[in-house]
């Protein structure tokens, strides 16, 4: 999927732990003072104020441990919710330097810009059931982390990395994936079997290929069986997908090439099928999936009593998913709940089980995303949540079973607010108060981390019981450092569209704003049917935005149709037709800033990446005269290049719908153009090819047309880390204020 950052929609721990990794965020200060710097803004280090990170919830869900810093040390701690008791266990720094003791010799061979959230997915650190030890990955091996006794010691050792290691149920094994095959180790005897033997390197056991990591984030492909004798797994034959080559341009003479399997639209993807290992014999089962092999399967798992093997069943046009029980001795399934759409259907689903005869399912089958209470024979219970607004996320099981706390847009479609209701659907509560976006992590006990932040309130967190009641604040997101810094505050407002449909919309105006000036506008765009842009969350990190307001700019976002939060037929109407309603609106959206009279019409920029980069060529292309400058960072140009799953699902194929894709492609629309426009892409970026840009700059090169391009050697999607990032960051504030005439 192309993002801007990673989606929403995973499992809440995963989300809680994901999201503590990053930067604090800082208060806000009193009027006046101090004035943010573009090296501020590169180089943010003297913001960094240490929080809570990589929160594992303890067995029984009332104690958790995670990771704080101390004086540029990180430290292992576990907190007690009940007594407010914090101990210090271990100083993991001195972890780390002595498992380094045990490979002195290792030599990581990597790309110096890691996809750190994939890396976090692929080998982040798990707790074992009894909660007694944690297994990680350094240096290319898997370690055990023994709490009690504060030692750490290898597990494997070998040249090739181990990635999604999982305990065992039993705690007595793990099982991971090591270059393509699933193995599993005993930890009492350090034996390892290998579970699977591949043919070649077209044959992926356990581990999904690229386009299914990036667009259905199956988070793993194999699984456990409750009895810890069994595993499911999903193999993948990549062989039909075509091969992309990238090119790492800096070794020399010689440069690197790496061959990516990457199917793009309309063309054939890898084939998948299911199956259960016995680890004893490693005798696998394949299981009956059905007849139809182009097809689809997210997400695996068991059933609570171990009986028979759930899994989600996906068409290719998207447009139907089935929950399917496959029994392991018959090998052949049943259908027990069946959602369809002629557009698209909720993919990311997180399916609770709530206990060994009912679970938790997410559908928008009455036009809003909701939950809905099933019997595992397919018998619908009933509808848990109901109304017009929608459900976001997978809902927190709470310690009884009989009922969840989840987040939703019922109080306001900017806000996300926590609620509680009995799984009946009655007693539905609101847990939450304060104006912003909240969200929160449940360990299956008594009590939650809560975390939220809004527009005048940096993030927090704190610990609650599962009835609300806030017991202690654990983080409260204050950095002194920027106490005496003017940060502006976000002002939230509708736009009526020429058809009338109401668009909520986001302006930050410089601190010292004055209506009788005139100001330019930077429109700060995504656009893609996954994001929402304008939330009343946390804005005032000191960012580029912040920096430009700072400067004379008016920051902008409008909320186009095909986005999130407001009902299926809000989000399916970009369907078959990307590019075309998001154009309309945003042009709505310039339309009302040039009635505004502190507005400067002939000085209005826009900016994004991904599909914002796309939304940026296609906004400039389609609507010349409302947009004077851009900067469009790693678009995609035509869908024909993006891969399968995610354009498919929006655009269907180009074999069904060739006027679309013609339509909906930059590529074909470059003589419209008539602004000043920044192109940047990474040379190695795997998610959105860099074809994309060198296509695009053909087509503007044929149509006479001027533009700058930015390559970035050896870059990713995101163009992350050290200097190319401080170096893109400067290029694109300079370019933007001074096409806006800000500066010379």
């Amino acid at each position: 999927m192309i993002r801007k950052s990673v989606s929403a929609g995973v499992l809440s721990i995963a989300l809680v732990s994901a999201a503590l990794l990053l930067f604090s965020i800082p208060s806000f200060a009193q009027e006046g003072g101090k004035k943010l710097t573009l090296a501020d803004i590169i180089n943010p280090m003297k913001f960094y104020k240490p929080r809570p990170s990589g929160i594992m919830w303890l067995p029984g869900g009332d104690s958790f441990l995670y990771f704080f810093r101390e004086e540029r040390q990180n430290f292992l701690w576990r907190y007690d919710c009940a007594t407010g008791e914090k101990t210090k266990l271990a100083d993991w720094g001195e972890i780390q330097k002595a498992l380094g003791e045990q490979r002195p010799d290792f030599q990581e061979q990597a790309m110096d810009d890691v996809n750190a959230a994939g890396r976090f997915l692929r080998a982040g650190m798990k707790l074992s059931p009894d909660g007694s030890m944690l297994l990680a990955s350094t240096r290319n091996d898997l370690y055990l982390f023994e709490i009690e006794s504060g030692k750490a010691r290898f597990i494997t050792n070998d040249c090739c990395e181990e990635i999604f290691a999982f305990f065992s149920p039993d705690g007595e094994k793990v099982a991971f994936i090591r270059n393509g095959d699933l193995y599993m180790l005993e930890l009492a005897s350090g034996e390892e079997t290998r579970l699977t033997k591949r043919p070649n390197c077209n044959i992926l056991n356990g581990v999904a290929d690229w386009v299914y990591e990036e667009e259905l984030r199956p988070y793993y492909s194999f699984c456990w069986a409750p009895d810890s004798q069994r595993i499911a797994l999903l193999q993948y034959d990549t062989t039909p997908e075509d091969i992309f080559t990238i090119v790492d341009h800096l070794p020399t003479p010689i440069p690197d090439v790496e061959l990516q399997k990457y199917p793009k639209p309309g063309e054939k993807n890898a084939m998948v099928r299911l199956g259960v290992i016995d680890t004893g014999s490693k005798e696998i089962s394949w299981l009956n999936t059905g007849a139809d092999t182009d097809v689809y399967i997210p997400r695996i798992g068991w059933l609570p009593d171990g009986s028979s093997v759930w899994y989600q069943w996906l068409n290719r046009d998207q447009s139907r998913i089935e929950l399917r029980l496959a029994c392991t001795v018959s090998g052949n399934y049943k259908t027990i709940v069946r959602d369809e759409d002629p557009a698209w259907v909720v993919h990311n689903i997180t399916i609770p089980f709530v206990d060994d005869e009912r679970f938790i399912w997410t559908s928008e089958r009455d036009g809003w995303r909701h939950y809905y209470l099933y019997k595992t024979d397919g018998t619908l219970i009933n509808q848990i949540t109901k109304g017009e607004w929608e459900v976001d996320g997978p809902p927190n099981l709470g310690p009884d079973g009989e009922f969840i706390i989840f987040r939703s847009t019922k109080k306001c479609l900017l806000q996300r607010h926590l609620y509680r209701v009995n799984l009946d659907g009655t007693g539905l509560t609101e847990l939450t108060s304060e104006e912003g976006t909240h969200s929160a992590s449940i360990g299956g006990g008594n009590y939650y981390i809560h975390s939220w932040s809004s527009p005048t309130t940096p993030s927090q967190m704190e610990i609650c019981k599962v009835d609300g009641e806030a017991l202690a604040t654990i983080y409260d997101g204050h950095v002194p450092a920027l106490d005496d810094y003017n940060l502006a505050i976000p002002e939230y407002f509708t736009v009526k569209a020429e058809d009338s449909t109401e668009l909520h919309a986001m302006m930050i105006k410089p601190p010292d704003f004055d209506p009788e000036n005139k100001y330019p506008v930077l429109v700060r765009i995504y656009g893609g049917p996954t994001s929402q842009m304008v939330r009343k969350t946390w804005f005032g990190s000191p960012s580029m935005y912040q920096l430009m307001a700072q400067e004379g700019v008016i920051i902008f976002s409008i909320e186009n149709r095909g986005s999130v939060g407001r009902g299926r037929d809000f989000n399916r109407i970009v369907h078959r037709n990307l590019g075309h309603y998001e154009v309309i609106d945003h042009v709505d959206g310039v339309k009302y800033l040039k009635t505004l009279p502190y507005i400067d019409g002939e000085r209005i920029g826009i900016y994004g990446g991904s599909y914002g980069g796309y939304m940026v060529l296609m906004t400039m292309l389609m609507a010349p005269d409302h947009f004077q400058v851009g900067v469009s960072s790693a678009p995609v140009t035509d869908w024909r290049l993006y891969d399968t799953i995610y354009t498919e699902r929006y655009m269907d194929t180009p074999q069904d719908n060739p006027e679309g894709y013609r339509v909906s492609a930059p590529l074909n629309h470059a003589e419209n153009f008539k602004g000043r426009l920044l192109l940047v892409h990474g040379t190695m970026d795997n998610n959105v090819h860099m074809q994309n840009t060198i296509q695009m700059s053909e087509a503007l090169i044929k149509a006479g047309k001027d533009f700058q391009l930015m390559l970035y050697p050896r870059s990713r999607h995101g163009i992350r880390g050290g200097h190319r990032q401080e170096h893109r960051t400067r290029l694109i504030y300079n370019f933007l204020m001074r096409e806006l005439k800000v500066i010379e």
